[in-house]
């Protein structure tokens, strides 16, 4: 006998629990949301929203009661997106609504087992459902015209375990339609390191997804420190900023790449203004399945 609690999934008491796996399938990130700042830094909630405007795209996303979907919650997008894009690989049918295994999850993303981790991960889905995103970016050829969230609903398949007590056993979420759009149309997919969610800090996290996207067919990608923290999404001064990612250099923390900070040609070193520092990302040696799975 088994449970089904929240969301909008349906009523009903007996689960046929035929789960969507990964087995060894690559994980897969949408690139807008790799390339554009869509989700929070910090674990602590954010309820200003997070603007992104740089005349070509625009990005509102606005948080909910609990506050914006952070980039952990977003470890759960990438999973949902996983599990779709591999049974399109493997010729299978898709669909906006995937079940999976509850535990399968937490173990792939490191959150463990037990009732804690239970309620982050119905707290992520909460946040991923309330969270509202207003966009100009198109994905299948089609622009929304609406706000739309993360998810669009879910619910937490639960059973009795041998002390009596309910257990999570599996997920079962709907995706929102512009995300199944970019990864069943458009393809807008590319694979990423499981070490991606080993990082513990935000920043470092939304780096190693900036440089995934843009060092996978070149050898370097530099970008300046005030375009580097508009597109984290970053709300502290840029001293700070620069703060941080020299403590993310010296810790060499990112999975896949190094990170370094320079002044372009032709600068004077002395005292150079943060807004001249670049910051320059490299592919680490022995990384070469990043240029062969884009």
């Amino acid at each position: 006998m088994s449970s089904i609690t929240d969301g909008k999934m349906s009523q009903r008491t007996q689960v046929d629990l035929l789960l969507d796996s990964l087995v060894n399938a690559p994980l897969k990130d949408d690139r807008a949301l790799m390339e554009f700042p869509f989700f929070s830094l910090e674990k602590r909630p954010r309820m200003e929203p997070l603007v992104y405007d740089d005349s070509k795209v625009r990005i509102e996303v606005k948080p909910g009661a609990s506050g914006l979907a952070t980039i952990w919650d977003k470890d759960l997008l990438i999973f949902v997106t996983s599990l779709i894009n591999d049974r399109l690989e493997r010729g299978l049918k898709v669909s906006r609504t995937v079940t999976f295994s509850a535990r399968e999850l937490t173990t792939l993303i490191g959150r463990g087992t037990g009732a804690k981790v239970n309620k982050q991960i119905q707290d992520a889905l909460l946040r991923l459902r309330s969270t509202t995103i207003v966009t100009t970016i198109k994905s299948g050829d089609e622009e929304e015209d609406r706000g739309f969230g993360w998810i669009e609903s879910w619910g937490v398949v639960r059973r009795e375990g041998r002390d009596g007590k309910k257990v999570m056993a599996a997920l079962e979420v709907t995706l929102n339609d512009w995300m199944f759009r970019a990864i069943v149309k458009d393809r807008r997919v590319l694979t990423i390191s499981p070490a991606y969610f080993a990082l513990t800090m935000g920043l470092e996290k939304r780096l190693y997804e900036l440089a995934r996207k843009h060092c996978g067919g070149q050898d370097r990608w530099a970008i300046t420190l005030p375009k580097l923290a508009e597109k984290c999404g970053s709300s502290r001064e840029l001293r700070k900023f620069k703060a941080e990612l020299v403590g993310i250099i010296e810790r060499n923390s990112l999975p896949e790449y190094a990170l370094a900070l320079q002044l372009p040609l032709g600068a004077t070193p002395q005292r150079p203004s943060n807004d001249r520092v670049q910051a320059v990302f490299t592919p680490r040696c022995g990384c070469e399945f990043l240029r062969s799975s884009l």
